[in-house]
């Protein structure tokens, strides 16, 4: 079982903020990146594992993977800090039966039909719907571009979606 772990959604997964700042304010001695096309694509793992510190070890799973190595270990006995590139897999997950007590909400690129929520952060109305069904079964989310932001709650959401609850 994990020491610590922090869970954070950015769709950048790792890079220069993660390593420079949220991997030092989580202590983490492992990223654990969870995102089912990463998986498969060598070329994208070999770049998210080049991009991390070489004291971090780096693993990168799909959600069923996950699920077997969560269900085996938690993730292992050191300080991990979970990314992912989206809320989805995140649902996907705990309806598998890996629930997080707490997440924090990063980068999520406005583009498409997302809507600029927080910062940098957009999302869809489906995904801002999958939030609050995440904090309906006690998950704490809230929004921090960086560790140095003050946490913001998800009550900016519903102004922008009103009819997600």
């Amino acid at each position: 079982m994990a020491k610590s772990l922090a869970v954070r959604v950015d769709d950048r997964l790792i890079h220069g903020q993660v390593v420079t700042q949220w991997v030092k304010v989580f202590k983490a001695q492992k990223i654990v990146v969870i995102d089912n096309n990463v998986a498969k694509d060598k070329m994208q793992k070999n770049v998210l594992k080049f991009a991390a510190p070489p004291e971090i070890k780096v693993s990168i799973f799909s959600v069923d993977k996950a699920v077997e190595i969560w269900e085996k270990n938690q993730f292992g006995n050191l300080n991990v800090f979970v990314l992912f590139k989206d809320v989805k897999q995140i649902k996907e997950l705990a309806d598998k039966g890996v629930k997080f007590d707490e997440i924090t909400l990063g980068n999520m690129s406005i583009i498409g039909d997302r809507k600029q929520i927080y910062k940098s952060t957009g999302f869809t109305e489906e995904e801002a719907q999958t939030l609050f069904d995440l904090e309906k079964d006690g998950v704490k989310l809230y929004f921090q571009t960086q560790p140095t932001d003050k946490k913001e709650s998800l009550d900016m959401v519903k102004k922008t979606f009103p009819n997600v609850q």
